[in-house]
């Protein structure tokens, strides 16, 4: 069905790997996006962006990355549950996140951090649902602000045909979802593609043949038209708009899935921050208790 949008979608069923924080999750299935129909960024545009890396796959940025976040605190990033939810304690070490690099294979910029603690969403379905993780860092991330995140509870910036943005440095080959062609070519610099926000009900109608529950209104915000979408590889990665008057964005979703990516009438799937129960785990992920020393 859906395809989640991760560098490599069977990574963590071959690693045989379960949650490090919230409930346990199933490997994820075979839903996906990479910025489809975008250009390239700049250096600087969007330092905020963060790249979660494994280690094992390369000895260079572009050879490791895996997902894409957005740094929202100085130790904390926000990326998709389904690209963390499978990672146990002591594969930790295995992975790196990168932030304020644009060009993978550039070493000389970003300030790469090793990962000291992953919280899932308790609520995480691998179908979609609550796809939210919140990485938490070793060390601050100095000289970096991070992104500003839509207020809980609010829909101001989702009306139908507003043009978003999305960032990664996913798949670039436009992709039919049945059958899906497999093909792969991953930039190294990031890309960026504007996008319409599309209702909720066209969404729904879009995805209807997978059952009522394949989009959830409250959860999940739509995105996108015929080439023009995220793909395989930018999973985790914002969803956002440009403050007007002023160089700072705010967050409205995080990249989770869709059918193809970029193919006619089907937009892509971002998990909506604005929803109350996301927001509040994105700003306590520790849940009740007290946050790790």
């Amino acid at each position: 069905m859906f395809t989640k949008r991760v560098a490599a979608v069977g990574l963590a069923i071959a690693l045989g790997l379960s949650t490090i924080a919230g409930t346990a999750a199933a490997a994820p299935p075979s839903m996906t996006p990479d910025i489809i129909g975008g250009t390239e960024v700049p250096d600087g545009a969007y330092p905020f962006m963060a790249t979660l890396q494994y280690k094992p796959w390369g000895a260079t940025g572009y050879d490791r990355h895996y997902c894409g976040g957005s740094l929202i605190g100085p130790s904390a990033v926000l990326t998709a549950a389904h690209c963390v939810a499978t990672i146990t304690p002591d594969r930790v070490v295995d992975w790196n996140v990168i932030v304020g690099r644009t060009q993978l294979t550039d070493d000389t910029r970003g300030q790469s951090r090793s990962i000291k603690n992953i919280y899932v969403h308790p609520k995480y379905k691998d179908n979609g649902g609550y796809d939210t993780a919140v990485l938490i860092l070793d060390t601050p991330v100095t000289d970096v602000t991070p992104i500003q995140l839509v207020t809980p509870g609010t829909d101001a910036l989702e009306r139908p045909g507003r043009q978003v943005t999305t960032t990664g440095w996913g798949n670039l080959v436009q992709q039919d979802p049945f059958p899906n062609s497999g093909a792969w070519q991953g930039p190294d610099r990031l890309q960026e593609v504007e996008l319409p926000i599309v209702s909720a009900t066209e969404c729904a109608v879009s995805y209807g043949e997978f059952g009522d529950d394949a989009i959830d209104p409250a959860l999940d915000v739509c995105a996108g038209r015929t080439g023009k979408d995220a793909c395989q590889g930018d999973s985790g990665g914002p969803l956002f708009v440009k403050v007007p008057g002023r160089q700072a964005f705010i967050q409205l979703g995080v990249t989770s899935r869709g059918m193809g990516c970029g193919s006619t009438g089907y937009p892509g799937i971002w998990t909506r921050l604005a929803n109350e129960e996301i927001g509040a785990f994105i700003a306590q992920p520790w849940g009740d208790g007290q946050p790790p020393v």
